[in-house]
């Protein structure tokens, strides 16, 4: 069954799976993997914080052989303001074969005394990781995506409708986050050297 991560042992595990994957200090658009996937490809992040993306996660979980999944919220800060206000942390770990209601519970599911601090609304930088560390996501709320890593075989042949390539998304999203909708280039250079798609 999937479940917010309350302990701290549990945290400090999840946390090695982060830090292995990730530049967590690192926001876009520098690069924010460690392991060099093959393949990136961009969602819009608001569809990765809804209900019905949980549907595209049990489809990676299970190309992938994976378990589980950890989704990590890196800010607001884990530790310094999650853990010390509330006593848990705003990560959780997706088992495979949970139901799209618990999946959703768990991210609506704000503290007693505090629910917008929900994962689903107080949420800027989010990573999801596969147990088996075969895919990987960064999700960023100011910049409106999330990128997805993977290599080649590791997914089989699955895409997806939601799926963009970076130049897309530049247009399409990001650009939405900008005044008169114009992405700095010195931005647009950045994401396009490390999300560009096939390497």
């Amino acid at each position: 069954m999937s479940k917010l991560i309350k302990d701290t042992n549990d945290f400090k595990v999840a946390s090695c799976l982060v830090s292995n994957m990730f530049y967590s200090e690192e926001r876009l658009p520098n690069q924010v993997f460690k392991v060099p996937f093959q393949k990136t490809v961009v969602l819009d992040f608001d569809h990765a914080m809804s209900r019905r993306f949980w549907n595209e996660l049990e489809k990676l979980i299970g190309l992938s052989g994976d378990t589980f999944v950890i989704m990590a919220v890196l800010d607001p800060h884990p530790v310094d303001y999650y853990y010390k206000e509330f006593s848990r942390y705003n990560w959780c770990v997706l088992q495979k074969g949970s139901t799209v209601d618990e999946y959703w519970g768990m991210l609506e599911q704000g503290p007693e005394e505090s629910p917008a601090d929900a994962i689903s609304i107080n949420s800027e930088v989010v990573v999801w990781i596969s147990s088996s560390m075969k895919w990987a996501m960064w999700g960023e709320r100011s910049y409106g995506i999330c990128v997805l890593g993977f290599n080649d075989g590791e997914l089989g042949d699955y895409e997806s409708e939601s799926w963009f390539t970076m130049d897309q998304a530049i247009t399409d999203l990001v650009s939405l986050n900008f005044r008169n909708y114009t992405v700095p280039e010195e931005i647009v250079s950045k994401l396009m050297k490390h999300y560009s798609g096939s390497k």
